[in-house]
Order: C-alpha cells, then structure tokens, then sequence
C-alpha cells in the first residue's frame, strides 16, 4: 500500500515538474460545456437563414457576406456552448451566462494571426477595444442566454460580452468593466 503511495506521489510529482519546466500552467476550467460545437476552425460559416445576431469583420479570413463573416443565432451556437456564473457588474448579482467562447469564435472566424486588438460594437454603436491576448487568456464568453433564457433586445441581449471576474481576481473592474458589453452587434479583428 505504501509502495503504491509512493509510486502515485513520484508520478504526480514529475508531471507537475515536466508542466513547470515547459512554462505551462494547467488551466484552470470554469465553464461547462453545454452543447459540443458542430462548427469547427476552418468550416465554412453558412450564410444566415435567421436573423443576423453578429457581423464580424477585419482581419479575418472566412467570410459569408461579401468580407464579413455574419451569424445567426443557432449558427453561432453551432461553434460550441459553455456556461458559467459570474457577479454581473450592472446587474448586480449572479447569473448564469451560457454561450460561445470568444476564443472559439474568432478560430472559427479565422482571425490573422498578427491580429491583436478587437472592437466591440453594441447595436447603439457604442464600442470598446479588447486585447486578443486576453481573450486567450480568459474564458470571455459571447453570451446567448442568462440564467437559461434568450435575451431580448430590451433586456441587453441578444449577445453580451461577458468578463468572468468572479473566477479570476487579476480581472479588475476598472479596467475591464468597459469591455463588458451588452447589445453586443459586431466585432472588428484588428
């Protein structure tokens, strides 16, 4: 019994040493997968038949309408989506945000690989930028739903830029507040 304690001990120890030595931390997962994606990097993005939910456009290299790639609802749902709780900033209180990963999404979208920057733009044409790296960094959902329900217009959807300041407290509000956006309508890779 010991032996085997040992042996376990050793093992688990020399991959956390070999993870260490590669400068890679194991991720943590904060989401749940709700449906796997059926739209993967390098697919061609339908055109929609719904009505359009997201236009990206910029520096990307799939396309669906003229040089953008524009979305419906369930084709944007068919990249994958996950869900987790997070302390809603304006709303003040925990939700249960489901949709893509913004990450996924832009793999989809086949965003250049110089590109570094994105902006966000709501259906009133407000906008903010968003660094790719930390789109890479965290799991920075485009949301569908809140807490299971679609969101309508008048309720800030139907897409929301959601930050997950609860599972991550280097993610300061100051900073990122902004970047949380709702009404979201199109993004720019840049």
């Amino acid at each position: 019994m010991d032996l085997r304690r040992t042996v376990h001990f050793h093992v688990i120890f020399a991959f956390a040493l070999l993870l260490t030595a590669c400068g890679q931390k194991a991720a943590p997962t904060i989401y749940q997968t709700v449906s796997k994606g059926t739209l993967n990097p390098g697919d061609a993005v339908p055109a929609p038949t719904g009505d359009v939910v997201l236009k990206i456009d910029g520096k990307i290299s799939q396309s669906n309408s003229g040089t953008s790639l524009q979305f419906d609802m369930k084709t944007l749902e068919n990249i994958g989506v996950v869900q987790y709780k997070v302390n809603d900033p304006f709303a003040k209180k925990n939700i249960l945000y489901a949709g893509v990963l913004l990450s996924q999404l832009l793999k989809v979208a086949g965003a250049a690989p110089d590109a570094t920057t994105l902006t966000l733009r709501a259906l009133d044409d407000y906008s903010t930028d968003m660094k790719i790296s930390d789109v890479n960094k965290w799991p920075i959902l485009i949301a569908t739903r809140a807490d299971n329900d679609y969101m309508p217009v008048d309720k800030n959807g139907p897409l929301i830029s959601v930050i997950p300041f609860n599972d991550f407290p280097e993610i300061d509000h100051i900073t990122y507040d902004a970047q949380w956006l709702w009404a979201l309508a199109g993004i720019t890779v840049k």
